[in-house]
């Protein structure tokens, strides 16, 4: 064998069989329910689901480094020990998922944790103006008969909410123009609060778009990008490819999020108006299966 190639290349082990041992997981049953994964102080690391148990904790059992990510190479690091709970179905698993995540919040689970990520959105019309919140809490100072959601995801929401009120704000003013929106509707983030100042001859009013609005954040109806399309377009003449787009993304924008966001909140909310932050993510699993 030449000189250079004297070098062995010796395959990795997989790191939690190595510490905790292969008889570690004889026992494990094969049913649905869900895992704990704890270090060396007792402090509850992960919370997982699974529809098979052994099928799924065997992935970590074989998981070697250089084929995992850093973040479960360091979740693998830290475990002690592993616990399991059977239940009846892959569907009770997920919602005893969702459980522990939200009483624990387990530092290597990130979904369902975070409250920052559920909104609430506010709407309240007056005779001169046209008022929005987006909020993480209905305010005790307003009526919940105001109020929307909650809706999951940080960046749609706020994404969407920030084009609903350029796109509104251009067709109560007659501009067709981004570029003569306020400079706090043109911010990377959507302000938590906005007041839209209506015209006495606003055109908002005039066609009757409040109900739009309040059936829009409902779930109900889309009329109200319809309204706002031919309002904005009415007045772009000659038409701006640029201006085109604008308005064009933001219309697609926002009728995706209507058909992916609201109209399942719609679903889930049933009699109710509003979903507690707590709820929305066992409402959503329910609605699965």
């Amino acid at each position: 064998m030449p000189k250079d190639d004297t070098l062995t290349l010796i395959p990795a082990a997989p790191l939690l069989e190595e510490r905790l041992g292969a008889g570690y997981f004889e026992d494990i049953p094969t049913t649905p329910g869900i895992y704990r994964f704890y270090d060396e102080a007792d402090e509850l690391l992960y919370v997982g689901k699974a529809k098979n148990l052994r099928t799924r904790v065997f992935s970590y059992k074989r998981a070697k480094p250089g084929q995992v990510s850093r973040k479960v190479s360091r979740l693998i690091g830290r475990i002690d020990r592993v616990e399991f709970e059977e239940t009846d179905s892959e569907r009770d698993a997920l919602l005893l998922e969702n459980r522990w995540i939200r009483d624990k919040r387990p530092p290597f689970n990130s979904a369902n944790k975070q409250t920052e990520a559920y909104y609430f959105i506010h709407f309240k019309p007056s005779r001169d103006a046209l008022e929005f919140r987006l909020a993480m809490r209905i305010h005790d100072e307003t009526d919940p008969a105001d109020w929307y959601g909650s809706f999951k995801g940080h960046a749609p929401v706020r994404r969407s909410l920030g084009y609903l009120l350029q796109l509104l704000w251009m067709a109560e003013n007659e501009q067709v123009s981004p570029h003569h929106l306020p400079v706090q509707l043109t911010r990377r983030l959507t302000p938590m609060r906005y007041l839209l100042p209506l015209e006495d001859a606003s055109h908002i009013r005039t066609y009757e778009m409040e109900s739009a609005i309040r059936d829009w954040f409902l779930g109900e109806s889309c009329r109200l990008l319809d309204f706002l399309s031919v309002r904005i377009e009415y007045n772009d003449s000659p038409h701006s490819p640029f201006r085109t787009r604008f308005l064009e993304d933001r219309l697609h924008h926002l009728k995706t999020f209507y058909d992916r966001a609201l109209t399942r909140y719609r679903d889930l909310r049933g009699d109710t108006q509003h979903i507690a932050q707590d709820e929305l993510d066992d409402l959503v699993v329910k609605a699965a299966f």
